[in-house]
């Protein structure tokens, strides 16, 4: 009889792959399967042969690359010297996690099924492809994805007699909780009663490429009646890091003062006995879901409301089964039972992603079961902060580091104001505030020869690596004799033009030549694909017969179609040649929400 063991690996750049690689985790406890949870790059995957049941959950990022913590394991599959039958005992599903508005969608997951398929192993089901466009998010794909899994899998092993499957995970809540007295962390000390707190809980954490930096300028670019705030963001350079032109700097952001006074408002009204200083230790109750490094001592349970939850997410399917679990309100229990299942995903969707309800909202909502909540289950419920990436905005030459962010502020569907997360944490930095940081490299590909020209397109914040690039060259001992074209758009000339002196200077100086839509200083809107499709005789020599490279940066709501029909029909309608581009890697985008 095969063994009943599920190794269950993941490729994460931001969380989230883990996430749901822990959410199977969990579920296969219900079929009575042991075996790991871990990041690809922590798997001994010279194991992987002995192995008879494996699920991969990867995601992709950017030009269709795989995430940091699989690299190491993707290399070592990639080896030529492997038998094709070296995985001939294996069984596999492979779940991808992408985004369709990129044209390498889940690059990752299908080409890591194949090189399985080729190594010889055997496919449980068909590679899924989660879509984070799709209008009920991954849950769309990953939800009917994993109980076909199961059906799979119960059919090539079946339970033995006198075994059956559970109602429910006895793993529901991966850790114990306790309340301790006191902390010996003397680090801890000062921030007790000192919200916000200038502890860092992830300062022990060591990132690849991971840097302390301090603030040194926090200066708006828009006009002060402007109704967007942009900010660029100048950190000291750590002398010990570098990177290159377009490279990207991850921060992660905390939660602001207001979500927090939010949070412990709501224990005191749902008689919830937990303040900032209450101090908590997180223990493991399975070798199999170790608890994180950076929770393993005590903490306040601020400082870990501040910088570990993320307070302004919108909640999955699982919290409202962790809700069910707790509440014993029967009209309650029926409608987060409801919001938990396969059928009930689009009136999840009407309720929680469509007016983007925070998980605080979801629990002032849910009365009766948010009185109910144990800390192990706030552990659930409350997804980490994710990072966030930002091109950086200036070369190392500069000896400064720099980061263009637009403050996000909107009002949802139900006219509730929301502020951005990260946005409005880097905002309220000042100069002499220190962040963790880390870089990146970048998704953009810059051509090796520099003299092949460069057309790059950035709206907006999409300037950000551009002007790193161009920076580079500026301050390059050997600048380049190829040709550099920036297509720049924003509302007016007056309001939003972003590091206007800089490229007005580059302009000048004769190495950039520079077009700029100002979509509202005239009655009829003009964008930079207008001014793309004016352009088609110098865009056929750079394109066409020079080999020039495009590259795309900015919001991907409408703008990349555009820009591509736009750069399409400027020369000449040769729609076949663009495609080309994308291919050979010519043409790249780098786009977000």
């Amino acid at each position: 009889m095969l063994e009943r063991k599920l190794t269950i690996l993941y490729g994460s750049q931001s969380g989230t792959a883990q996430d749901l690689a822990e959410q199977i985790w969990r579920e296969s406890k219900m079929y009575h399967f042991r075996g790991n949870v871990l990041p690809m790059d922590e798997y001994d995957v010279s194991e992987l042969i002995s192995e008879r049941f494996v699920v991969c959950v990867c995601s992709t990022y950017g030009q269709g690359e795989e995430p940091d913590n699989m690299k190491r394991f993707w290399k070592f599959l990639l080896r030529k010297s492997l038998p094709t039958d070296s995985l001939r005992q294996v069984h596999f599903g492979v779940l991808g996690l992408g985004d369709s508005r990129y044209p390498k969608f889940n690059y990752v997951a299908k080409k890591l099924h194949k090189r399985l398929v080729q190594l010889g192993g055997t496919s449980l089901l068909p590679v899924g492809l989660c879509d984070d466009q799709h209008d009920l998010g991954y849950g769309a794909v990953f939800l009917p994805w994993i109980s076909q899994l199961w059906e799979e899998l119960g059919r090539i092993v079946p339970l033995p007699a006198g075994l059956h499957k559970l109602n429910e995970s006895p793993r529901e809540y991966r850790w114990k909780v306790d309340i301790l007295p006191a902390t010996g962390d003397e680090r801890l000390q000062p921030t007790i009663g000192s919200w916000p707190t200038r502890y860092d809980l992830y300062a022990d954490l060591q990132m690849p490429n991971g840097f302390q930096t301090m603030v040194r300028e926090n200066r708006r670019t828009t006009a002060p009646d402007h109704f967007q705030d942009v900010r660029l963001i100048t950190f000291e350079r750590n002398p010990s890091v570098g990177w290159s032109p377009g490279d990207v700097l991850y921060v992660r952001p905390r939660n602001s003062p207001d979500n927090l006074d939010r949070l412990f408002e709501l224990f005191q009204e749902h008689g919830i006995n937990l303040q900032r200083d209450t101090v908590i230790e997180v223990k493991a109750i399975d070798s199999e879901m170790p608890v994180p490094t950076i929770l393993r001592k005590p903490l306040p349970l601020g400082v870990i409301a501040e910088q570990f939850w993320d307070l302004t997410a919108i909640p999955r399917a699982r919290a409202f089964a962790i809700l069910a679990k707790c509440c014993d309100n029967e009209l309650e229990h029926e409608k987060l039972m409801e919001f938990s299942s396969i059928e009930g995903q689009e009136e999840l969707f009407s309720y929680a992603n469509r007016p983007r309800r925070t998980i605080v909202e979801v629990l002032q909502d849910f009365p009766h079961a948010t009185r109910a909540l144990s800390l192990e289950a706030m552990f659930e419920l409350f997804q980490p902060i994710k990072p966030r990436a930002f091109s950086i905005a200036s070369a190392v030459a500069s000896n400064t580091l720099q980061i263009l962010v637009a403050v996000i502020e909107y009002k949802t569907k139900l006219s509730v104001p929301r502020r951005g997360l990260c946005s409005h944490w880097l905002r309220r930095l000042t100069p002499g505030d220190v962040i963790g940081a880390w870089v990146r490299k970048s998704t953009f590909e810059l051509p090796a020869d520099k003299t092949i020209p460069l057309v790059m397109i950035g709206p907006g914040t999409g300037l950000a690596p551009f002007r790193g690039i161009l920076q580079e060259r500026e301050l390059s001992e050997t600048p380049t004799a190829g040709p550099l074209v920036l297509f720049f758009g924003c509302r007016s000339a007056t309001a939003d033009f972003h590091c206007e002196e800089d490229l007005k200077r580059m302009e000048q100086n004769g190495m950039l030549k520079l077009f700029c839509a100002f979509s509202r200083d005239q009655p009829d809107k003009v964008y930079v694909q207008h001014l793309i499709r004016k352009e088609g005789m110098l865009l056929k020599r750079l394109l066409i017969e020079l080999g020039g490279w495009v590259l795309v940066s900015g919001s991907s709501k409408n703008m990349p179609e555009a820009v591509k029909e736009a750069l399409i029909e400027a020369i000449g309608g040769d729609a076949g040649y663009i495609e080309e581009m994308v291919k050979s890697n010519r043409y790249q985008e780098e786009t977000w929400a």
